[in-house]
Formats: C-alpha cells, sequence, structure tokens
C-alpha cells in the first residue's frame, strides 16, 4: 500500500483489543516501493524485531537487535488517537524509557492478529509499523532469522573491530641514528589536520605521480623520481621506489603516507667540481630545492583528467611489481604492495580525495605566484596567512611577496634568545622549530610529540657545520682578516664559535637592524604584518594542559611541551644573525640576492644582475656557488635581481675596503 492508502486503512479501523504475548514486527518506510521492502527486511534482521505484551503489568518490552534481546519498555494502555478520530492502543515511552522518552506509538487492528501503527516523535508523525501475532508464521522462520541475526552480529563485531583497529592504526618508521631520524623521521604530518581520511600523501600515489604525469616535471624525464626538483636521494636508494630526503613515512589508517619533514629545506649538497659525487650536508639551507616547483607539479597533476583510479592503479601495480622484482636494502622499510580492500579504498575512496585534498591547498595558495621562489627559497609567511584563514584577496599589494632564503638550523643552544627568522620576529628556538614545523602538518593535532622533541634535541648543540675544505684556506692570509673582521663586521654578527655574545660585550648580535639602516630589499619585512603575529601567537592555545604546573617548570618537557606561542613580534629591520657555516649559506643576504662573499662585498652597484642558483658546484675562491657558465645555467634556476623582492642593494658594510683587505676579510670568514 501506498502511505495514504495506509492513513486510511488506520482512521477506518477498530482500535481492537490490546495484544498479548510475543508479536513480529515490520518497520514500513518509504511506502510502496521496492527500497522500502528492502529497509524493512533490513531492519528485520537487524535492529528490531517487534514487541512482547504483558498484560498483567500492563506494559511491553521490544525485542531487538540480531538476538531480539528484551530491551526498552512502554506503558501499554487504551486512549484517545492522536492521528485518527476514536481510540486507540497507546504505547507510551515517556514514563518508562530515557532514550526513547520522546516516542509514542498508536496501533489499531485493522484484521485478525494483525495491527498497524503509526509512530511519533513529540508531536510529529516519523514512521509506521506491523504488529503480527506469533500465531501467524514467526515460528516457523524463528530459527533462520536467529542464525542470520547470530551470522549478522558476528560479521558486524569483526567488522567493527578492523575498522576500529585500523583507524587506530598510527605507526611512523623509526630510525636508530638522529641524522637518519632528522632526514626520514616523522614530525606527525602525515596524520593530517585533526587526523582525517584522506591527508598524508598515500605512498603508492607518491611514487607514481612522476611516472603518470612526466610531462609536468621540469626535465620531463621518467625512472628519477623527484630529482627534477633538486630533492636529494642518497646514492644507495631508487629513486624510483624510495624516498628522497626530506620525506617521512607513517602507516595511518592502515594506508603507508609520506609527507615533508625538518630536512626537506633544511638538507644540502656541495660539490667539489661537476661530474664529482655530492657531500649531503645536513642543517644547511636545501641549496637545489624548488618547493614553489614542486608545488606547481602537484597542482597541475591533480587538474589532469588522468589524476583517477583507473589511471592511477595500473601505474601503481607496475610499481608494485618492481618493488618485488628489486633487491631493495632489507634494513628499511618498504611499503607492501594494495591487498584487495586497499585496492577498493583507493578506487572509491583514496584516490579521489587525494586529489581533492591537493586542490583545495593549492587554491588556497593560488594568490602566491611560487614561480618566482626558485632553488632554496620560499615565501615563508604567507602561506600560514592562507592556511590561518587570512582573506588574502584583501591583502595589500605590498605584502603578497615575501621571498627569502630557507636558513641553517645548525648550533640552536647558542641562539635561543636571539631574534630569529630573517626579521626577527621571535626569540624562542621552541616556537621557532615548531612554527616552521607547521609547514610538514606538524599542527597542534597532528603533532608527534617525542619524534619532534628528538629532532629538537639533536638540532640543540649535536648540528653542526661542516668545516671550509682546509686546502682552500690560506691560514696567513686569514690570520690578517681577523682584524679586520673585528673591526667591521663582529658589533653585528659576533664570535666566530659559540657563544656567539657575551653578555655587556656591546655586540648587536642576534638583534634587529632598522630596514632604513641595513637597506636591503624590504619585500620580506612588508609581508609580515602584526595581525599575523597576533594569529600566530594563538597557536598550541590550550597547552600546556597544566598550566599552574608549568608556571614554574617550563623546562618539563613531559607536561609543559608544546605551549601556546607568545614570542612573535613585528619588528622593522632585519636580524644580524651568527655566521656558523658561513660558506655553505649562499647566496647572500636574506633574499639570496648575492651569490658570493667576494660581490657581498662590492657596491651593489657592481653585484651580478642575473645569475643562476641551485647549481652545487662550489666556488672556493669567492666563496659562494658556481652562479656563472653554461653548466650553472643548464642547472640552475635564473635569479634577477630586478624582479620585485630580488633587490640586492643595501649592506654596503666594508664595500669600501682597500681589496688587500678585502681579501683577507674573505678568507677569515671560511673558517667560520
Amino acid at each position: 500500500m501506498s502511505g495514504s492508502e495506509l492513513d486510511t486503512l488506520f482512521r477506518g479501523s477498530p482500535a481492537g483489543p490490546i495484544p498479548v504475548g510475543r508479536t513480529r514486527g515490520t518497520a514500513i518506510l518509504f511506502a510502496g516501493s521496492w527500497f522500502g521492502r528492502l529497509l524493512s527486511v533490513m531492519i528485520r534482521v537487524l535492529f528490531w524485531k517487534g514487541k512482547i505484551f504483558r498484560p498483567q503489568s500492563g506494559d511491553l518490552k521490544n525485542r531487538v537487535g540480531p538476538l531480539g534481546w528484551r530491551l526498552i519498555r512502554a506503558a501499554v494502555s487504551e486512549g484517545d488517537s492522536w492521528f485518527a478520530d476514536g481510540p486507540a492502543v497507546i504505547l507510551d515511552y515517556s514514563q518508562t524509557s530515557f532514550l526513547a522518552r520522546k516516542i509514542r506509538d498508536e496501533i489499531r487492528l485493522v484484521s485478525p492478529g494483525l495491527y498497524l501503527g503509526v509512530v511519533y516523535w513529540g508531536k510529529r508523525r516519523i514512521a509506521r509499523f506491523t504488529l503480527e501475532s506469533d500465531d501467524q508464521g514467526e515460528g516457523r522462520l524463528a530459527g533462520f532469522t536467529k542464525a542470520v541475526g547470530v551470522v549478522t552480529l558476528a560479521t558486524l563485531l569483526i567488522g567493527g573491530a578492523y575498522v576500529a583497529i585500523r583507524l587506530a592504526d598510527d605507526r611512523p618508521v623509526t630510525y636508530a641514528l638522529d641524522e637518519d631520524h632528522f632526514k626520514y623521521g616523522s614530525t606527525g604530518g602525515e596524520r593530517g589536520f585533526g587526523k582525517q581520511l584522506g591527508f598524508g600523501i598515500p605512498y603508492w600515489m607518491w611514487v607514481a605521480l612522476p611516472e603518470l604525469f612526466p610531462e609536468y616535471l621540469p626535465d620531463g624525464q621518467t625512472g628519477v623520481g623527484y630529482r627534477a626538483f633538486g630533492m636529494i636521494y642518497e646514492p644507495d636508494r631508487d629513486p624510483r621506489l624510495e624516498l628522497p630526503i626530506g620525506m617521512s613515512m607513517r602507516r595511518v589508517q592502515g594506508i603507508d603516507r609520506v609527507y615533508f619533514n625538518c630536512a626537506v629545506c633544511h638538507t644540502g649538497t656541495v660539490r667539489a667540481a661537476p661530474g664529482e659525487p655530492a657531500e649531503i650536508v645536513l642543517g644547511m639551507p636545501a641549496n637545489t630545492f624548488d618547493l614553489g616547483a614542486l608545488a606547481g607539479f602537484l597542482g597541475r597533476a591533480a587538474t589532469d583528467w588522468r589524476f583517477r583510479s583507473d589511471r592511477m592503479l595500473p601505474k601503481i601495480e607496475e610499481l608494485a611489481r618492481l618493488q618485488q622484482e628489486l633487491t631493495l636494502s632489507g634494513d628499511r622499510y618498504q611499503p607492501q604492495p594494495l591487498d584487495a580492500l586497499d585496492r577498493a579504498i583507493f578506487r572509491y575512496v583514496g584516490i579521489a580525495l587525494m586529489r581533492e585534498q591537493l586542490l583545495t591547498l593549492t587554491s588556497r595558495l593560488a594568490f602566491m605566484d611560487m614561480t618566482t621562489w626558485g632553488p632554496g627559497r620560499v615565501d615563508t609567511f604567507n602561506p600560514p596567512k592562507a592556511l590561518l584563514g587570512f582573506p588574502m584577496e584583501k591583502a595589500p599589494e605590498r605584502e603578497l611577496v615575501g621571498n627569502a632564503d630557507l636558513p641553517s638550523v645548525w648550533n640552536q643552544r647558542w641562539k635561543q634568545g636571539m631574534q630569529l627568522h630573517w626579521d626577527g620576529n621571535n626569540t624562542s628556538v621552541d616556537e621557532r622549530n615548531l612554527s616552521a614545523a607547521f609547514g610538514t602538518g606538524a599542527t597542534p593535532t597532528t603533532l608527534d610529540k617525542d619524534k619532534v622533541l628528538r629532532v629538537a634535541a639533536w638540532l640543540w648543540d649535536k648540528a653542526q657545520p661542516p668545516d671550509f675544505p682546509e686546502p682552500f684556506i690560506d691560514r696567513e692570509l686569514a690570520a690578517r682578516g681577523k682584524p679586520v673582521y673585528q673591526q667591521y663586521c663582529w658589533s653585528c654578527h659576533g664570535n666566530r664559535e659559540p657563544p656567539y655574545r657575551t653578555e655587556g660585550d656591546g655586540g648587536l648580535v642576534g638583534t634587529v637592524t632598522p630596514i632604513a639602516e641595513i637597506g636591503t630589499d624590504r619585500a620580506r619585512l612588508d609581508s609580515y604584518t602584526r595581525l599575523l603575529a597576533v594569529a600566530q601567537n594563538s597557536l598550541y592555545a590550550g597547552f600546556p594542559a597544566d598550566e599552574a604546573h608549568c608556571r614554574d617548570r617550563p623546562g618539563d618537557l613531559e607536561r609543559c611541551y608544546p605551549a601556546r606561542f607568545s614570542h612573535f613580534r613585528k619588528t622593522y629591520g632585519y636580524a644580524n644573525l651568527p655566521l656558523d657555516g658561513l660558506w655553505l649559506r649562499a647566496p647572500y643576504l636574506h633574499n639570496g640576492s648575492v651569490p658570493t662573499l667576494y660581490d657581498l662585498l662590492e657596491p651593489a652597484e657592481n653585484r651580478p644582475e642575473v645569475f643562476h642558483i641551485g647549481y652545487d658546484v662550489y666556488d672556493y675562491q669567492d666563496v659562494g656557488f658556481v652562479s656563472f657558465g653554461p653548466d650553472a645555467e643548464r642547472q640552475g634556476w635564473r635569479y634577477d635581481t630586478r624582479e620585485r623582492g630580488n633587490g640586492n642593494g643595501g649592506h654596503d658594510y666594508g664595500t669600501l675596503l682597500a681589496p688587500d683587505l678585502k681579501e683577507a676579510l674573505i678568507e677569515y670568514l671560511k673558517t667560520f
């Protein structure tokens, strides 16, 4: 019957006697449709089987669940119907059940042994049902339905346990050595914001993307992973299947996922000559890594029609077969090929979610031109504005370009309390680390505290820059350069070795020089605003949990880390930084606009206007990476100092020195 026919039947039927004993129930939803009939069967098997009336106590109990448990009591009486004129048998839950207290049923006898009922939630009619006496056939099916119920319940329990275990799965790949942990260890970013399904890049998608979309790679080559973006693969790692330095892996919700970690921006390479093997240096700026180009690749791949399961899965299966054929190092974690369930998840959910996530992220950052970054550089604080909800379409023009060099991260013990970041906007090493880790997905909801603290402990005093190669240092000349440094450089940049400053020495290392005095390009300074500082100081609100305990014990990392940010401030200049590992921090100035120390000691008008960055062969004489010539042009990125944010003026200290004093000063700076 249709709904209107059932209503007519109810109105024309008598109340009938109150049923006695066991009845079989049938829920009626979407009356008259095949879908409604299917729902009725499912509800009968899984949720509600009927009622048992007890005239002696004036009540009933429902038979619920696959096994027909007797639960949810109602008072039974005859009373006036809300739905139709006249009496009906009323089933009232208001005084007998907390969960069902808003429910009221009315039933009328429509044929011998068969009652039609309506259900109210409060005053709103929400459903219909029937009750049939047990002698109408329930007994013949009781054994079958109970067996179906048992099987269904067992299936639900087993399936539910599997789902619960899978959703709780959270296992990072771990490493014995601190250096390996820095290179590949997780900060928690694979979990995704709020640990939602689909964030963190599934490993098999990560390795499939450059093989599936080679036309979007800078060099168009397959088989070399993400090398085209300057990501670093160790010599014994196969770039088709293994991760570059700066990518971590964690098994989350039953899926191996990868994401960035600290090393992606703070590990670089240096070579003594073309064709020689590269030395990998932890803690130095990622001089070859072009993050903007990688972001562009991911965005273009996500908009391509081939980013779908029927294209992605065959490529994943091809790579899985390759993994089985190769003999990879047995001491490294290797994700297993997708099983049948994983393939189903990827086919119907995972690939679409990953594409949506990439499109959402790239659209939020679309206000920036990432092609202006180049290797070793990033717009540091405009992405956080977008991720923190700033309406960037309303941002003034002067804020929209903040390109700056990636920094080194050595000797953090001795930099605590200094004004950090290029503009000196924070004096807390912990906050600097955690705000930088924001880009690796280490947010309050995803932070892997123990793993981040392990990186922080290594950076605190174990991470040290390598020495400048001794064969290229003239020690006698360097000794003549020391007093030159003391006279012209020490007041801003401090001692050659830690501690870089001492109380009362009159030095300015770790403080900010006003922009009017230092005169360097101000775009990075203007991009950081007071409103952003206010927003950043709200990060980790609610941490630590025990504020009273931590007020006097900030060093208690077990209970007092992390804590709400409080050190971000807007400044009006650039910070005077220590010069540890100076030779590996080229190109120089905050925006990388001066290729060598030799060029930095020249007046601004004599500094190169156009050169190339991202080429890792070193110029040991002028102290910087090779920036000119065919190899630098072919492998590097064209840096034009006339572009916005790339100005190479300012910092004219030492530019008027005599040539022999400049030469001695450069030689001494090699020893930092």
